[in-house]
């Protein structure tokens, strides 16, 4: 009895492993084939091919990563274009469906503008525009879902600092009612499912920033990613 049972979880164990091996082997074939098509033919993982009068210089000045930027223990392919015009640059996280058997897009943005975190979480550097931050910058975030296997969009922020502008955009006074920790700084938030959040044209203290900042980066570390050129080298490395 005892040795049919251990007979079963044998069985078992091989096939989990035989299905762990498939679902490695494929993801990285899968990566390598989307690195070939960006290397070689100059496609990004959307299928849209790169405009040929964005192809101007050394294309190996753009560049190529495996790293687990979305937390979810497997590793990702990122790709960065960032040779041609500013309109056509862009940075891609590609993510392996292993039910379907192909490449996934789970973000992009522009190339150098998001900073990746360990749980899954990423702080997208937005345009100042008309912000009052002084040295804040305003961000976005997203987080990464397993449901979808995409990144959501969850909110925004941005500043208003009373040392660098002691008035606001339309010449009214910094309202020092709502800085009652006397810190000379006030945050706008939008994120719908943060209670204190009050959108774009209401100002909160500094806790309630510090508060809904910590819902999506506490205890996260920034991820380090090796980029490498987009080259044939680069391709060679990622064969390994």
């Amino acid at each position: 009895m005892r040795n049919s049972v251990f007979m079963l979880v044998l069985a078992a164990l091989l096939v989990l492993s035989s299905a762990t091996t498939w679902a490695r082997d494929a993801r990285h074939a899968a990566f390598l084939e989307a690195a070939r098509a960006f290397v070689v033919d100059h496609r990004l993982p959307d299928g849209e091919a790169i405009d040929k009068s964005d192809l101007t210089g050394n294309f190996a000045e753009n560049q190529l990563a495996l790293s687990d930027v979305d937390g979810d223990g497997q590793p990702e392919l990122l790709l960065r274009f960032q040779s041609g015009s500013e309109p056509s640059q862009q940075e891609f996280v590609c993510g392996f469906d292993e039910h379907s058997g192909k490449l996934t897009v789970e973000y992009d943005c522009l190339p150098g503008a998001s900073e990746y975190y360990t749980n899954g979480s990423i702080r997208d550097a937005a345009k100042r525009g008309l912000s009052l931050g002084g040295d804040f910058l305003p961000f976005r975030v997203y987080r990464y879902s397993p449901k979808t296997g995409k990144y959501e969009y969850r909110g925004y922020v941005d500043a208003w600092s009373k040392k660098d502008f002691p008035t606001g955009k339309e010449d009214e006074a910094f309202p020092d009612a709502v800085d009652a920790t006397g810190d000379g700084f006030l945050y706008y938030i939008e994120d719908e499912s943060f209670e204190g959040a009050k959108g774009l044209n209401s100002p909160v203290d500094t806790p309630v920033y510090t508060a809904w900042y910590k819902r999506y980066f506490s205890g996260a570390q920034p991820v380090k990613v090796e980029w490498i050129p987009a080259d044939a080298a680069g391709l060679k490395a990622l064969e390994k």
